[in-house]
């Protein structure tokens, strides 16, 4: 027995860390800490639950089943069940049986913040502006210092274009948790996906001045020049950016990768690969940048390595891709084929395959490929629909 309460009172203080991680939006943070929760307590209704939304956040839908299953088992119509089942919707995108099962849950238990944060994230995944920020303010209402509340009722106002109310929200969220982006960057990111790129370079100037020792800044602001045509400034901001963060490729590939600076991304890559020659996500991205860059031979060199170290269905698939491109069929079927074996859901080697045996002449075996990948396709949206429509787990009684 007592075991049993040390193992209750240590997964409730794991629950606790877990949440307080959620609310200052570090979700892998809060995903380990109540991974640790359920394995002192399994049965555990919040960290089942607050489980299942991490993993919705991280897109993890094994642990969501799982996760929510055993939160259902220990009584379907409980508020953590029935919010645990929300989540299971919410990752399916029916919004509107997440929204009732959550309501149903909140009714029970009307000032609870773990529900109340819930709720406000499916409206956010929902676009609901009216019914996020009522959700959120509720929050703040129960918990003043509440971040993530904080951080999302001020994209809720970005959406709406009150982007000096965004910032008012931003700037309480950083109040709370000086951790948090620059609010000038969060702001500029605002204004940069709504394709206001003057407005949006005015603000990661003043998060790059404000906390010049920040990468992501420069390098918002680096693109949003290019943009705006101002070649000028933007070289002024490329060569920052060397003197700043030039030395460190495991800073910099990654922004290098995501906006499309191909030679620079090759060569951080290339610097990073010397120092872990074993690595195999990075061999795949490295390969990737050479296709980006169409070095199509050195792309398959770098995917080939990556298959040597791990039976990798990704690097497979990235390889079969990378044969048919270079035009080595025989080769290209065999990778496909064993990417297939790991992933019998891999659209895109099937579509290869196809082709490669296209190329050969091999008309009736491309056809075959086409149609199991139509089955397989047709099978998993199938199954979703299933999953998205069907009778709830809630109601079963399961």
């Amino acid at each position: 027995m007592s075991g049993t309460l040390v193992n209750s009172s240590a997964a409730r203080r794991f629950v606790k860390q877990g949440f307080d991680a959620l609310c200052r939006e570090n979700e892998d943070e809060a995903y380990d800490l109540l991974r640790e929760a359920l394995r002192h307590d399994p049965d555990d209704p919040r960290a089942l639950y607050l489980t299942a939304l991490c993993a919705h956040l991280l897109s993890r839908e094994e642990t969501i089943d799982r996760t929510c299953l055993r939160a259902l088992k220990s009584g379907s119509r409980r508020p953590y069940a029935l919010a645990s089942e929300a989540v299971r919707y919410l990752y399916l995108s029916n919004f509107s049986r997440a929204e009732s099962l959550f309501e149903q849950a909140l009714r029970a238990q009307p000032d609870n913040l773990d529900l109340l944060v819930g709720a406000g994230i499916l409206h956010e995944y929902s676009g609901d502006i009216t019914k996020g920020i009522a959700a959120f303010r509720r929050v703040l209402e129960l918990d003043p210092g509440n971040v993530r509340a904080h951080v999302s009722i001020g994209a809720f106002h970005a959406m709406e274009g009150d982007f000096e109310a965004a910032m008012g929200e931003y700037r309480e969220a950083k109040l709370n948790e000086p951790s948090l982006e620059n609010p000038h960057q969060k702001l500029g990111r605002d204004y940069f996906y709504d394709g206001m790129f003057e407005e949006a370079t005015s603000e990661f100037a003043l998060a790059a001045a404000e906390e010049p020792g920040e990468p992501a800044a420069y390098f918002y602001l680096l693109d949003c020049l290019r943009r705006l045509e101002r070649a000028d400034d933007a070289l002024d901001t490329y060569a920052e950016i060397r003197r700043r963060f030039g030395g460190d490729p495991e800073i910099t590939s990654g922004y290098y990768e995501h906006f499309n600076m191909r030679d620079e991304a090759i060569a951080s890559l290339e610097r990073l690969r010397r120092s872990h020659p074993t690595d195999t996500g990075l061999l795949t991205r490295l390969a990737r940048a050479y296709l980006a860059a169409e070095r199509v031979e050195e792309a398959v060199g770098a995917a080939e390595q990556a298959t040597r170290l791990a039976r990798n269905h990704d690097a497979l698939a990235l390889l079969g891709g990378l044969y048919l491109k270079a035009g080595r069929y025989q080769a290209a079927i065999r990778t496909c084929r064993r990417a297939i074996e790991l992933n019998a859901n891999s659209q895109q080697a099937y579509k290869d395959l196809a082709d490669a045996l296209l190329f050969l002449g091999r008309q009736d075996e491309s056809y075959r490929a086409i149609r199991d990948m139509e089955r397989v396709r047709k099978q998993a949206w199938e199954e979703y629909q299933a999953k998205f429509s069907g009778q709830d787990r809630a109601d079963a009684g399961v």
